[in-house]
């Protein structure tokens, strides 16, 4: 009986050593990821960091006109044309879009910004908020990395920004539209005999 006594003891101990063990790993593994989220956080190169809804006004260039947009609201509107039914969806995920800008990789002091094209800007993207306004110039895209360079209003810095940053800014007014609601047509009726 003794014997048993024992054992159940030593067994209760190693269960609680080992339980005390597994918890330590679960709580050092949860601190190294929240460390390594934060250090990804950190490495990330914002260069617009604003909340979606505080834009209240943006524009960018899409075939050869300025489109500007204005917050009414909840809505959006075309500043050309407040009558156009917008996507409102689609303005606002370009909003966001504009609102969150994260670049590849920075130039901390560029020498000659007409090497990187931002003398004959392909784009001019502008937003906004009750801070101010933020001007985006958009320059030519590497021919090696395809990388578009960017400028910030008030920076020194030249971004890199990734191949598919300027597709969100190419929609036209007309590819903003709302689709037509068509209302269902009312049954024709038939005559009896």
């Amino acid at each position: 009986m003794q014997r048993q006594k024992k054992q159940m003891i030593l067994i209760l101990a190693l269960l609680l050593v080992f339980g005390a063990a597994y918890a330590g790993m679960r709580w050092y593994n949860k601190n190294q990821s929240e460390k390594e989220a934060k250090e990804e956080e950190a490495a990330k190169i914002y260069v617009t960091n604003e909340k979606p809804e505080e834009i209240t006004a943006f524009s960018y260039q899409a075939d050869g006109e300025t489109l500007t947009f204005q917050r009414e609201g909840d809505d959006w509107a075309l500043e050309s044309d407040r009558e156009l039914k917008l996507d409102q969806s689609a303005v606002e995920a370009i909003a966001e879009k504009l609102s969150a800008l994260e670049a590849e990789e920075l130039v901390e002091e560029p020498q000659d910004l007409a090497e990187y094209g931002l003398d004959a800007p392909l784009n001019v993207l502008t937003f906004t908020t009750d801070a101010g306004s933020v001007t985006l110039t958009v320059g030519m895209q590497n021919p090696v990395t395809s990388q578009y360079y960017l400028t910030k209003s008030g920076d020194d810095a030249l971004y890199l920004m990734d191949s598919e940053f300027l597709s969100s800014f190419e929609k036209s007014a007309e590819e903003l539209k709302a689709a037509e609601e068509s209302t269902p047509k009312e049954p024709q009726e038939t005559e009896e005999e």
